[in-house]
């Protein structure tokens, strides 16, 4: 077998980025230059190298990991030496211990294709080093349980994570961590720095390092692993839904609904598959969650493979959600519940972006007053029609916040997206209009009211920094002689915003 090795481009030329042990055999090394590596070995064969595709397969090996642990991170390192760490407390004995989790995770890499080496450990630092520095004797991973001094002394000292220190370290002498353990912690801050006494602290378990997981970390979560795994769809909708209704009895107890689930589905070989929904309201229904992942199913064309080993629900965010008691009598209203179900079913078949609602805005522009907004993530209520109207009326609202800025009432039915230049004429320069002329239409005005006065919104980033300031606005309710109503501004008060105040029609009724 000929040897392989991928390349990329550095200020340097371009060089050497990881090896196959073939490669390594024949004396080539990381950042040897291309040419030189050529010349000791004409039958190399070279590819580029993709490090941010490595990156996004690292991150998907991690999530495949969550099989074993919910709480898993990449750990990139240098070519050839990247890895993935598993806090395990509380999840060896559903795999029969620490030493057949270690076998089962190990074995389950190898079959993937992976050359990997495990250690379990009581700190992140040791369990580094010990799966990056492999023991004489030791093909299957190592399990340190409590003497931590122990099994570090004989490791070298690049397996404190500590980069070119290490190098330093190796010129005095010092190549193993037991040669540094016992010497005064001053001394080895002056010489070397602090970040060495910083991961020795934590290798010994002195201070306490933190894993910083894929997922984050959440008490809402459920899972069903299966011994058969599942081949066809509808068993895997079945079991999606069996998840959702543990995952739903858990925060029943806590009183809280889920707006945002992600489904995992873990293959035998494996792969790993991600589905993400929201719901508009708190969701605590199994048959309403399953429903919804069902059809991102039928959608997704997820590809089973050899089957489905276990499927985890995940609440990635949650809201409170009480109890809630239907009235004694029917007083025609539509279901707030019922609403935010049919929302959800929009919003997986459409897509987020094509269902929106209707939401205020704290503003003192009616153009800005209102605004459309995705109907994920809301508060929904369900507004009945009016009285006598003869049509039924269905809206998404949010509730105004505590302070907001509520548009005054008398507002006309429609108002324009953009208000509409008008030439008007009125009798006095403050005045309402007696006639003007919108859309090449002239109205004579036989009724005015007003004005309702409007301040420019003067801190809003940038809006006296335009070109043509804002400017106060009187709006006028007019009528016209055929008895037809708009609604006008006057832009800028005479004789102190301006000397020629310009007209808009803003709306109609």
């Amino acid at each position: 077998m000929a040897p392989f090795a991928l390349s990329h481009t550095t200020t340097g030329g371009e060089r050497l980025y990881a090896l196959d042990a073939e490669a390594a055999r024949c004396g080539l090394q990381v950042g040897q230059s291309v040419s030189d590596a050529k010349a000791l070995e004409p039958m190399l064969q070279l590819r580029p190298a993709d490090p941010a595709g490595d990156i996004r397969r690292l991150a998907a090996l991690a999530r495949g990991c969550g099989r074993w642990s919910p709480w898993t991170a990449p750990d990139p390192g240098r070519p050839g030496e990247d890895g993935v760490l598993l806090e395990i407390t509380g999840c060896a004995h559903l795999f029969g211990g620490e030493d057949a989790l270690l076998a089962e995770t190990l074995g389950a890499l190898r079959r993937q294709g992976h050359s990997a080496h495990g250690a379990i450990a009581p700190t992140i630092g040791l369990a580094w080093g010990l799966a990056r520095h492999v023991a004489p004797g030791r093909p299957t991973g190592q399990v340190i349980t409590d003497d931590i001094t122990t099994a570090m002394a004989p490791l070298p000292v690049a397996a404190l994570r500590i980069g070119d220190t290490a190098a330093t370290l190796r010129r005095f002498g010092l190549k193993r961590i037991g040669d540094i353990l016992d010497l005064p912690r001053a001394s080895l801050t002056r010489r070397f720095g602090r970040a060495l006494v910083d991961r020795l602290d934590q290798a010994t378990g002195r201070t306490r390092e933190v894993l910083n997981p894929l997922q984050p970390v959440t008490p809402f979560r459920a899972r069903t692993r299966y011994v058969d795994a599942l081949l066809l769809l509808d068993g895997l909708k079945q079991g999606v839904h069996d998840t959702a209704t543990g995952l739903c009895e858990a925060l029943e107890q806590a009183g809280r609904g889920v707006t945002r689930l992600d489904l995992h589905l873990f293959r035998v070989d494996g792969k790993t598959h991600l589905l993400t929904l929201g719901t508009a309201a708190p969701a605590r229904d199994a048959r309403h969650i399953a429903r919804l992942f069902n059809e991102k199913l039928d959608r997704a064309e997820i590809d089973i493979g050899f089957g489905i080993e276990m499927i985890e629900l995940t609440a990635r965010a949650t809201d409170r959600l009480g109890e809630r008691q239907d009235g004694l009598v029917d007083d025609g209203r539509i279901d707030e519940t019922d609403l935010a179900r049919l929302t959800d079913r929009l919003v997986v078949r459409l897509g987020e972006s094509k269902v929106q609602r209707a939401a205020r805005r704290a503003s003192h522009q009616p153009e800005r007053a209102a605004l459309w907004r995705p109907a994920m993530n809301a508060s929904v209520h369900a507004m009945p029609a009016r009285a006598g109207s003869g049509r039924s009326m269905l809206a998404v609202a949010e509730p105004v916040p505590t302070g907001a800025l509520l548009p005054p009432p008398c507002r006309p039915l429609l108002i324009l997206a953009r208000p509409e230049p008008a030439e008007a004429v009125a009798e006095i320069p403050d005045g309402p209009p007696r006639s003007f002329v919108w859309r090449r239409v002239r109205h004579q005005v036989d009724r005015a009211e007003g004005p309702e006065r409007l301040a420019p919104e003067w801190w809003r980033e940038g809006l006296w920094q335009a070109e043509r300031p804002a400017r106060t606005r009187d709006y006028f309710r007019v009528e016209t002689r055929e008895g037809r109503r708009f609604w006008l501004y006057r832009d800028g008060l005479y004789g102190l915003e301006t000397t020629r105040p310009q007209w808009f029609v803003h709306g109609a009724s």
